[in-house]
């Protein structure tokens, strides 16, 4: 295949692309990382770069569609560089049973890496081993929604080209070292004091990392190709720093893996109460159950909905992104929270992030302005049922920020998938219900209770029974990279767990689409 060069400028570096490639992924082969928002599609806008050859039509074009057919010159301006758009993260408070056990011998300039590998976001932690303790971190989108926005499309995209296995590793990995890198330099610090890693994720994310086809995952009875949990030197996975060890851990099937394990042990569910239920909501929504018999398990196909991907103005939770939304009944105008830049400089409203998205359905919901089927209620001139959150502006090129009634149904699916799925865990459990829920993930930890519950996302509960414990995957990650006992004991919980098969339950879809309406009850 012919190769073609791209020349960047102000600086002049050129890159190498195959013929065809698309330029976002040229890109991503040389750690330069846009935005791209919208998952490549080519519609958000994020990831534009200025075309510059004279023998080429000049001006501003998405990376994420712009193929490279000849030799290229470009200018990348600031605003479309990932590394001016670190994505908000959730907290992460290591466990007082952790620290309180004593910690493996470590040279004092020790670091360990433990990386939260999602569908939608990569969250990359460095840690002093010896101290146990966070250095810094960051979470950043993870450049395989080129690929597609969720597990399944990714698995049919290496189906139908297997070179795409390698591309889709080797675009997590470029991330994931971006991430390294950056944190490292920002402290001052030496990659060459790095000990090892840990990196924990669902099934699909875990075999790419490793360069396993997925396709078991895909086709019933959509077992993994492998279970157990592995260590792998960082350079055989494609990693340019030193070689060190890259721990993952085991899967439980299919569509549970490292990343619910690690939020499991996060959470210490092998010792909590009964009626306990943990959520790592996200792309997939990963349930974890402490029954009368032990750990229950399950994954429901939640979208990228919950997360702001696949939306008419979604994006993720960066300055701009609408994270919150009250609307007043009388006159059907909305109050908007927006996400700021942390040196104070106002930033308007580009988008809306999963939370915002929650909230903002919730409060058509109270408001009257969508029926409780999901139906939005006729608000503007506009054919289309929509609700505008905030106008655009032609004079700086900013667009309407809008919830749709396409956009409803993405929120349905996911919410119906949801509490589906809590129900029939909570059958195979022999229990009526959960009696507390433990919601983690980077998009649980900033949902409103009041607006899940108004949705009927969640079983009715008590708030003060509902516990947001951050991100607790990322929290099982750091536990796995500073000790060999954690790591024992995460592979301990994956021999306990009962997976509840909800793809083979007959009954699932029929209480899925009667779960698709809005609960009206108001917590």
């Amino acid at each position: 295949m012919s190769q073609k060069t791209v020349r960047l400028f102000p600086h002049g570096r050129e890159i190498t692309s195959a013929f065809g490639r698309r330029l976002m992924e040229s890109l991503v082969d040389n750690n330069i990382f846009l935005r791209s928002d919208c998952g490549g599609k080519g519609v958000c806008g994020k990831c534009l770069v200025n075309v510059i050859s004279p023998e080429q039509e000049a001006g501003l074009k998405p990376a994420c569609t712009l193929t490279v057919n000849q030799e290229m010159e470009i200018e990348i301006p600031e605003t479309s560089m990932l590394s001016s758009h670190i994505i908000s993260k959730a907290p992460v408070v290591l466990p007082d049973f952790f620290l309180a056990s004593d910690p493996e011998p470590a040279d004092p300039n020790a670091l360990g890496i433990a990386v939260d590998l999602g569908t939608t976001t990569i969250a990359v932690y460095l840690l002093n081993l010896g101290e146990r303790r966070i250095l810094s971190s960051l979470s950043v989108k993870n450049p395989q929604a080129l690929y597609g926005d969720d597990v399944m499309t990714r698995i049919g995209g290496v189906g139908n080209a297997p070179e795409n296995l390698s591309r889709l590793q080797g675009a997590s990995v470029r991330a994931i070292e971006w991430g390294v890198t950056s944190l490292v330099d920002s402290l001052g610090l030496d990659l060459d004091n790095l000990l090892r890693m840990a990196v924990v994720g669902n099934p699909t994310m875990i075999h790419i990392l490793c360069g396993v086809d997925p396709a078991p995952i895909g086709v019933s009875p959509y077992q993994p190709a492998f279970y157990e949990a592995r260590q792998t030197s960082s350079r055989a996975l494609g990693f340019d720093f030193k070689a060190i060890p890259v721990h993952t851990l085991p899967q439980v099937s299919g569509f549970l893996g490292g990343d619910i394990l690690a939020a499991t042990l996060a959470c210490d569910m092998d010792n909590q109460p009964v009626g306990t239920l943990l959520v790592d909501m996200g792309t997939n929504g990963e349930l974890m159950l402490r029954g009368k018999d032990g750990l229950f398990g399950t994954s429901c196909a939640t979208g990228p909905a919950f997360e702001g991907a696949a939306l008419s103005s979604g994006m993720q939770a960066i300055p701009g992104a609408i994270d919150r939304v009250e609307i007043d009944p009388e006159t059907g105008v909305p109050t908007l929270s927006v996400l700021q830049k942390s040196n104070g400089k106002a930033v308007a409203a580009a988008g809306i992030c999963g939370s915002g998205v929650i909230s903002g359905v919730s409060e058509l919901l109270r408001t009257a302005l969508m029926a409780p089927d999901g139906r939005l209620k006729q608000v503007s001139d506009s054919p289309d049922r929509t609700y505008v959150l905030s106008p655009g502006d032609p004079t700086t090129g900013r667009n309407h920020v809008t919830l749709t009634q396409k956009d409803i149904r993405a929120v349905q699916l996911g919410k119906a998938a949801l509490i589906t799925g809590i129900e029939f865990l909570c059958q195979a459990a022999g229990i009526p219900g959960p009696t507390r829920i433990l919601i983690a993930g980077a998009f649980g930890s900033h949902l409103g209770k009041a607006d899940m519950l108004t949705l009927g996302m969640l079983p009715p509960l008590d708030p003060d029974r509902i516990e947001m414990v951050g991100n607790a995957a990322g929290t099982g990650a750091i536990m796995a990279v500073c000790d060999e006992k954690s790591r024992q004991k995460a592979s301990e919980l994956a021999a306990q767990v009962s997976v509840v098969d909800l793809a083979a339950n007959m009954a699932f879809q029929a209480q899925f689409v009667k779960s698709l309406s809005f609960s009206e009850q108001s917590n």
